[in-house]
């Protein structure tokens, strides 16, 4: 006998035959390192909704045995608590289901239904009278009717999947509410600066069906959470029992996906992957297992295989096995011209001749902004053109920033640009809208300052970004990092230069107890923002010198 978790209905499912091959040990590895702030926002959630009367916070009981945990959650139930916070289910055994889910919600009309807290938007705004059921912290079983929002299924729906396990899980226990619905708390925020948890049903037709499943002749229906749950997990029960018993032969290939990057099974499947390999080679855009699985049944398989390929005597085998794919033709032909770029060892592909027009000025300044965990701009950074090539200036505070440390900052740094460009012909470059819809979000402040870099920005700002879409399709997008390595050739010092990495360093910098760790820490943040203000730089001057 044996159990899966909420995540198994929803990962990918050689995890599952990994952990029941009986020659495979679990790999030790480091634990991979969460989303920066995911932990936190989570712990500030559950610690919000702690606080409320009525609320039973089962967290410290972690390490105590199974029994213990699941009692003490049964003993919470019986007794009515409106939210219990960290409870372990009791174990279904015969259905092959385990779970603690963040929180168990009491319904108004009685029972409970199961709760998750997510570090991702699970909302966009709606411009319809549809109705949308929500509930402000810290009493998510209080349920409001709106509209103007809904669940971003498309993207989202793989947390209903999660919550179709644990709305089951609560069946046997006799506490589960009648109405198949679980709540989501993500980053969204309606009407106050607090997240909100938003009521997602379970049985509506709303999640795309599984390419496996039966679906109809012309394909890409819809189904409920709890139809989809319901075919994933028999899925995975099924390749747990055969591969107990030693038998792989209906296990799938590995097919890498953005999972993998945290998976302890990584090492495991890349040992099988070709190097050529789509799913491993294609990073941008990249199709999902689904679009993967249907390619390798039509024999393609390698970026060389699909670079060599005639789409049109594809299609007619392809389509069939990714009609819940929105636009598949569309991705893979998209997809075949990265392969061919790559096939070719291309990385930026031209697509017209001649100049590329690039503005110039007597001042040229490039601007690049780091944000931390909490969406703060704690670092401003500049580079400044000039005759000895120029130099880094920066404006940055290695602290937990509020409201008003956070405007402070980006009134010094508008302050200093203001003083560069006055009374001179200049301009300022960046790539990509982010600065500017920082500044122009700060701006609402009424601060003075910032109105003026809002009204400068506006017409000498200039978007890098938009000349090179207009001018070069890339093999892995057009990122900076991708578009600044290929065609200058730029190199970033940092071995992990990113975004997200930046945000782990700033945490670093601002709570590391070892005050040489945060000055390490902070001396990598200043560098690789200065590399990308250097990139900007050295990207501008290589596409004024084409011809």
């Amino acid at each position: 006998m044996f159990t899966l978790d909420p995540y198994a209905a929803r990962s990918c499912p050689l995890k599952t035959v990994y952990a029941f091959r009986p020659d495979l040990s679990r790999p030790v590895v480091e634990a991979p390192r969460g989303l920066p702030g995911s932990g936190e926002f989570s712990k500030d959630v559950l610690d919000r909704i702690a606080a409320a009367e009525g609320t039973v916070d089962l967290r410290g009981l972690a390490t105590a045995s199974h029994d213990d945990q699941e009692a003490a959650c049964l003993a919470a139930l019986a007794a009515g608590a409106p939210v219990v916070i960290g409870a372990l289910l009791p174990r279904d055994w015969e259905q092959h289901r385990q779970g603690r889910p963040d929180l168990l919600v009491r319904h108004p009309a009685g029972g409970y239904v199961p709760g998750v807290v997510k570090f991702q938007r699970a909302l966009d705004p709606r411009k319809d009278d549809l109705p949308f059921r929500y509930s402000r912290l810290p009493h998510p079983g209080e349920p409001i009717q709106g509209t103007g929002w809904r669940y971003r299924w498309h993207w989202r729906w793989p947390n209903a999947l999660q919550l179709a396990h644990l709305w089951l899980l609560l069946g046997p226990t006799g506490f589960q509410a009648d109405e198949p619905v679980g709540l989501v708390i993500g980053t969204d925020r309606i009407e106050s600066a607090d997240p909100v948890a938003t009521w997602v049903g379970l049985a509506e037709p709303v999640v795309p069906a599984a390419p496996q499943q039966n679906v109809d002749d012309d394909g890409g229906r819809l189904v409920s959470a709890l139809d989809r749950y319901a075919h994933e997990l028999g899925t995975r029960v099924r390749l747990a029992e055969a591969a107990a018993s030693g038998d792989i032969t209906d296990a799938p290939h590995p097919i890498v996906s953005h999972e993998c990057s945290y998976c302890v099974w990584w090492q495991t499947c890349r040992s099988l992957l070709d190097d050529d390999d789509l799913s491993l080679r294609i990073n941008k855009s990249p199709l999902d297992r689904h679009e993967i699985a249907g390619l390798r049944l039509a024999g393609v398989t390698t970026v060389a295989d699909l670079a060599a390929a005639d789409v049109d005597v594809l299609l007619p085998r392809y389509l069939p096995t990714v009609a819940h794919r929105a636009g598949a033709e569309d991705r893979l032909r998209m997809v075949q011209r990265r392969s061919r770029l790559l096939a070719t060892g291309t990385e930026l592909d031209r697509l017209r001749p001649g100049p590329v027009a690039v503005p110039g000025a007597d001042v040229e300044i490039d601007i690049d902004i780091e944000t931390s965990r909490t969406d703060r701009v704690y670092l401003w950074g500049f580079w400044v053109s000039g005759p000895d090539g120029g130099h880094y200036r920066h404006f940055s505070d290695f602290s937990e920033l509020d409201d008003a440390a956070e405007l402070d900052l980006a009134r010094r740094a508008m302050c200093w640009l203001r003083d560069q460009v006055d009374g001179v012909d200049a301009l300022v470059f960046h790539y990509s809208d982010y600065e500017v819809i920082r500044l122009n979000r700060l701006a609402l402040t009424g601060e003075p300052t910032l109105g003026w870099a809002r009204d400068f920005a506006a017409s000498r700002f200039f978007d890098l970004f938009d000349l090179v879409r207009a001018n070069f399709f890339g093999a892995n997008g057009l990122g900076l990092k991708a578009v600044a390595s290929a065609g200058p050739g730029f190199d970033w010092r940092d071995e992990e230069p990113g975004g997200l990495n930046s945000m782990a360093w700033f945490d670093e910098a601002v709570g590391a107890g070892d005050p040489a760790v945060r000055d390490a820490a902070r001396c990598r943040v200043l560098r690789y923002n200065e590399d990308d203000v250097r990139a900007t730089v050295a990207l501008r001057r290589w596409l004024r010198a084409l011809s």
